[in-house]
């Protein structure tokens, strides 16, 4: 899937709003309504690998707990949030992230997200280029 694409998708989502379950589509399958399974609802973060090409990555991100500090040196990320509560800390600030809003963090930026809803919130997160798992350097 094209950033191009992934872009469209998230800003429909954003203008069209969730009043029901969303649903996320490729052009081979769909997501509609995720059932995570006990063995990921017991972990602090779970992830589902959506799709990955060459220029981007897709998943979905179930956080219960929080992440820690951490940096993305080669990647790109953006967040749509599906579900729940969060806040996103940055070095010097932090936001606060509800149903439906779209955060972009770019490379090399200092981050982690908390969640501090009842419920463990649920996001779709894109990343480019495609994350392979070797980007993710831990602050000191």
């Amino acid at each position: 899937m094209k950033i191009k694409t992934v872009t469209t998708l998230l800003t429909l989502a954003i203008f069209t709003g969730c009043s029901h379950s969303p649903k996320i589509v490729f052009p081979n399958k769909g997501y509609q309504n995720v059932e995570w399974n006990k063995k990921e609802k017991e972990k602090n973060i779970a992830i589902r690998h959506l799709s990955r090409n060459e220029y981007s990555s897709s998943h979905l991100i179930r956080i219960r707990g929080e992440e820690l500090p951490h940096y993305h040196d080669g990647h790109n990320l953006t967040v749509y949030v599906l579900s729940g509560k969060s806040i996103v800390h940055f070095k010097d600030h932090e936001v606060t992230l509800y149903e439906g809003d779209v955060i972009t963090i770019p490379k090399g930026v200092y981050h982690w997200a908390e969640n501090i809803d009842g419920e463990a919130s649920v996001v779709f997160a894109t990343f480019s280029p495609a994350f392979k798992g070797k980007d993710k350097r831990l602050a000191e």
